[in-house]
């Protein structure tokens, strides 16, 4: 009967539509009476599971919490500071050392304001769509000319978008699917602008999905629990602060004929000493109470030590899948080895960041303004032109010593050029070289100035000089 209701559901219904798997080999296939049912229709693209109001919902509720939560907000800037730090920089390399440097040179002054608000530096605009992708799951950069200079117009997600069939959340696609332009709203109406024109950034995570979600989307929920268990809870120790003391009796009830705090029921015979009269005796203050009764000092347990593990178990879910937990928060669980695991598997996620930024953002940015610079005549056109090779800030260790002397051994072995040593330091190869020379210029100058020794200038605490005396 079963195989016969299949065959019938087979020709019937289309396979989005098919009912579930029965008595699946694949026991996660399988339904279950004790587990909830796992929310979503059949596998199907992903542009069309992030749909734009899921996005939109996604995006609120993330800028909420980076508002809000220390513990969201060190994590997007963790991501930032050691992804970006002072700035990627881009290195020429093509086949003239004179036309790279002056490149390099042209890039960097236009770095300074390259923005189109001329707020913000190049440097700075790196740190802001980090930390965009982080929230918002993607940035806009919008190529532009402003007084026949090349600039940069940075665009927040949620002015892309669209409600009509044009496009997919804002983004015009072609058959094969790859961009033809995106709809940007504006404060008044709509502007479409070609896809030559705009960056899309954002760390993809699925072949058929448009947009992104924010990085940290799985953390919502429970990051925003958090935030109310902790709010509820620091009610509850306030209102537990409020009580100081609790009267406990099995059968006296309070006596409001007498300005002391005396206790005892109306049928008492025998009459109570006077609390007044033994204060002014003994000092301090006298509570007379009756049989069964005491005054306890009130001793509050919240919050609890499982309310705290609580806490830690939320709080590391969340940041699983962005950084790990004790790097981002605390690192006092670990120690020895467990720390240089936890520090290399956050120096490859910073790696892949710089990854995205580097093939999305600073080479379509150095190709815009090194071209135009091209057609000006201010630099001359070489093959490949085009090339660069970037400088990160320095990568994050956990033994500067060690490492440093291992590197100084490679060096000298020729295992490891200078260049990948003063890269990994986030340093340029050329400039360090430029600047050693110009060091060891002026120190020849001015030995031979005074009639020094060179060694007595650069290298004082070495081997002993030798001066002549007179005889």
């Amino acid at each position: 009967m079963i195989s016969k209701l299949r065959q019938l559901a087979s020709l019937i219904l289309p396979p989005v539509l098919q009912p579930q798997a029965w008595a699946s080999p694949y026991d996660a296939a399988n339904p279950s009476r004790r587990r909830g049912i796992v929310p979503g229709a059949a596998p199907r693209d992903g542009k069309l599971d992030l749909t734009p109001r899921v996005r939109r919902e996604l995006v609120r509720r993330s800028r909420y919490l980076h508002r809000n939560s220390g513990f969201v907000r060190e994590l997007v800037a963790n991501m930032a500071i050691y992804s970006t730090g002072d700035g990627i920089r881009p290195q020429a390399q093509s086949s003239s050392p004179e036309w790279n440097t002056q490149a390099e040179e042209y890039f960097r002054r236009w770095s300074s304001r390259c923005e189109v608000t001329g707020r913000f530096s190049f440097e700075e605009c790196q740190s802001l769509i980090c930390r965009g992708i982080d929230v918002d799951g993607e940035y806009f950069v919008l190529k532009v000319k402003q007084g026949g200079q090349p600039k940069l117009q940075l665009i927040e997600s949620h002015r892309i978008g669209d409600e009509t069939d044009e496009t997919v959340d804002g983004i015009g696609l072609a058959a094969d699917g790859s961009p033809r332009f995106y709809r940007l709203l504006e404060d008044f109406g709509t502007r479409d602008i070609a896809s030559e024109s705009v960056l899309h950034i954002f760390e993809p995570e699925s072949a058929s999905s448009v947009r992104n979600a924010p990085t940290i989307q799985h953390s919502i929920n429970h990051v925003l629990d958090e935030m109310e268990l902790i709010a509820l809870e620091k009610h509850a120790v306030k209102d537990n602060a409020d009580i100081a003391r609790v009267l406990k009796t099995a059968r006296a009830e309070l006596l409001n004929d007498s300005e002391d705090f005396s206790l005892g029921t109306p049928t008492d015979t025998a009459a109570p000493s006077d609390p007044a009269s033994l204060q002014k005796i003994m000092g301090g203050k006298i509570v007379a109470l009756q049989p069964d009764e005491s005054i306890d000092t009130f001793v509050s347990n919240r919050p609890s030590p499982t309310f705290t593990g609580f806490l830690n178990h939320l709080r590391r879910d969340s940041a699983l899948g962005v950084l790990p937990y004790e790097f981002a928060a605390d690192s006092s669980s670990v120690g020895g080895a467990g720390v240089r695991l936890i520090v290399a598997k956050a120096d490859r996620r910073f790696s892949f960041r710089q990854l995205i930024l580097i093939r999305r953002l600073i080479e379509p940015v150095w190709a815009f303004v090194i071209a135009d610079a091209i057609d000006k005549r201010q630099l001359a056109p070489l093959p490949n032109w085009w090339r660069i090779s970037c400088t990160t800030p320095r990568r994050i260790t956990v033994d500067a010593g060690r490492e440093a002397q291992q590197n100084r051994s490679d060096v000298d072995m020729g295992l490891k050029t200078l260049t990948d040593h003063f890269q990994e330091l986030g340093a340029d190869f050329r400039e360090e070289l430029e600047r050693r020379a110009q060091d060891a210029k002026l120190i020849m100058d001015t030995a031979a100035k005074y009639g020094l020794p060179p060694e007595m200038l650069y290298k004082p605490a070495g081997e002993a000089v030798k001066v002549d005396t007179p005889a």
